[in-house]
């Protein structure tokens, strides 16, 4: 039963929690069960993978690339309720009579591989997949899971170089570009677009801003479903150039001090200030991040458009900033993280120089 499999590299290959069964669709709990044996045999063999499904679950391995003990029955079932955004075994159990779609599952894992060809036989066969959701509680469709965010950990762990070709092949067969999940509560953060531009997966595998401006062509809406600069906002705040300048490129509205400042236009940053130098009359207040996201105090966006800068690694619009006398102790809501917090995080060393000697210290 088990397809657990090493790579050259030690990693365990696409589908390595995927039990092999023949039927179409199987309960939620008979699911679970064999992901049960399956995660136990890959933690016996010390798979990467398997311990960062552990670690997820707050059950960190004994020893690095396994555990100096056999991993429990109880424990796994846990982790596997947890590595499906379940709360607790108590509320998988309560869903245990859901139903689990196989062929969903094999797509799934076809777009973590970006194994075009396999995805495509799936959706010849069944082309409802397209419109399916998982029956797991982030209850994302099959374009969700190309952002490699917000699903289970092991599908989060690598995106393919050809994620392109498969988000193209998901929009030609009708996925719902904007359509939203139910991943960190849902709403209008948790779109494709959103969820992709806050990825590690999609950003380490060079594709992310790729992946944005195919989903943009594919006819996402470049400022958000709320027509708020939502994913703007998402790519700026989680610390993701590419993202955010892929973003500007396709048309999103770069209209408040922060965004100009974090893609590091220091022209449009200057146009923002008058021949006093303070900020002109008439420039809206930038309130939260988003229609429904964190507060900004307005009377702080030279502050918060400094730390952007910083974190984006802009060293010019920082040095005129500084020109403005911000509060440079002055944290922005999402992460709590100054301008030189942002800069250290983020490893850009010039502005580390140039921001450490004029911060106090905590």
């Amino acid at each position: 039963m088990s397809r657990t499999a090493l790579t050259s590299d030690g990693m365990a290959v696409p589908g390595f929690l995927t039990p092999i069964v023949e039927e179409p669709k199987v309960p939620v709990h008979r699911w679970i069960a064999l992901q049960v044996e399956l995660l136990r045999d890959a933690d016996s063999r010390g798979l990467p993978d398997a311990a960062a499904v552990l670690r997820f679950a707050g059950l960190v391995p004994d020893a690095p690339g396994g555990r100096a003990d056999v991993l429990d029955v109880e424990s796994a079932r846990l982790a596997i309720a947890k590595d499906h955004w379940y709360q607790n075994l108590t509320d998988a159990v309560a869903h245990g009579h859901d139903e689990v779609d196989t062929r969903f599952e094999a797509a799934a894992d076809a777009i973590q591989a970006g194994d075009v060809d396999a995805l495509r036989r799936l959706l010849d066969a069944r082309p409802a997949l397209v419109r399916m959701r998982s029956p797991f509680p982030h209850r994302q469709t099959l374009l969700h899971h190309v952002a490699a965010n917000g699903i289970e950990v092991e599908r989060q762990l690598q995106s393919p170089a050809n994620a392109v070709d498969v988000l193209r092949l998901l929009i030609e067969r009708g996925a719902d570009p904007d359509a939203p999940c139910d991943s960190y509560g849902g709403g209008s953060g948790a779109t494709t677009m959103c969820l992709l531009v806050s990825s590690a997966g999609p950003a380490a595998a060079g594709v992310q801003a790729a992946l944005v401006e195919a989903l943009c062509a594919g006819g996402a809406r470049v400022d958000g479903v709320d027509d708020d600069g939502l994913p703007l906002w998402t790519a700026i705040s989680f610390g993701y150039t590419a993202a955010a300048e892929a973003l500007a490129r396709c048309g999103a509205r770069v209209d408040n001090l922060c965004f100009a400042a974090a893609l590091g236009d220091i022209e449009a940053v200057r146009g923002f200030f008058g021949t006093d130098g303070m900020l002109r009359d008439g420039v809206a207040p930038v309130e939260r991040i988003g229609a429904h996201g964190p507060r900004l105090v307005p009377d702080r966006i030279v502050e918060y458009s400094l730390i952007w800068a910083a974190a984006h690694d802009r060293r010019q619009v920082v040095e005129y900033l500084l020109t403005k006398n911000p509060d440079v102790r002055v944290t922005e809501p999402c992460f709590h993280a100054t301008a030189l917090g942002a800069a250290r995080y983020f490893e850009n060393h010039e502005i580390v120089a140039v921001l450490e000697p004029i911060t106090p210290r905590a």
